[in-house]
């Protein structure tokens, strides 16, 4: 996954997706409004199953800022969290308060490249001690 695509994710297609949930709820039964849960709850579940794969290794801070914007919460509140100027100077919290999220989606992102590497490893290295292990057996039957 890219970092456009993780800051598109997060951004963009959650908040769209609660969005898609409220209208659900206004809507008849029937195979429209399940479509656009189950599609809403699939696009919550992918963010979450991202963060919490790399939520052991992110700072509180960024931890916060993540699942907030994970739970759709305003970032008015995120930044009463972080600023006590907020109520004074709106603007700049709410600025700063996007500049932390930028740097966590670049934490975020850098931990999931490392996971892929990590696992893109252990692949290899079981491939490869397959391979050893297959050409043992060989030369054991032929010895």
């Amino acid at each position: 996954m890219t970092l456009d695509e993780l800051k598109r994710l997060f951004k963009k297609q959650i908040p769209a997706a609660y969005e898609s949930l409220k209208e659900a709820e206004a809507m008849p039964e029937g195979e429209v409004k399940r479509y656009k849960i189950s599609a809403a709850i699939e696009v919550i579940e992918k963010a979450q199953d991202i963060l919490s794969s790399c939520w052991d290794e992110l700072k509180f801070k960024d931890e916060l800022i993540l699942a907030h914007r994970l739970d759709n919460v305003p970032r008015e509140r995120t930044a009463m969290v972080f600023y006590d100027y907020v109520q004074t100077e709106p603007t700049r919290a709410i600025n700063n308060l996007k500049a932390l999220e930028d740097l966590a989606y670049k934490k975020l992102h850098k931990l999931l490249n490392s996971q892929e590497v990590h696992s893109e490893d252990l692949s290899n290295t079981t491939q490869q001690s397959m391979v050893d292990r297959l050409k043992a057996r060989e030369q054991r039957m032929k010895g």
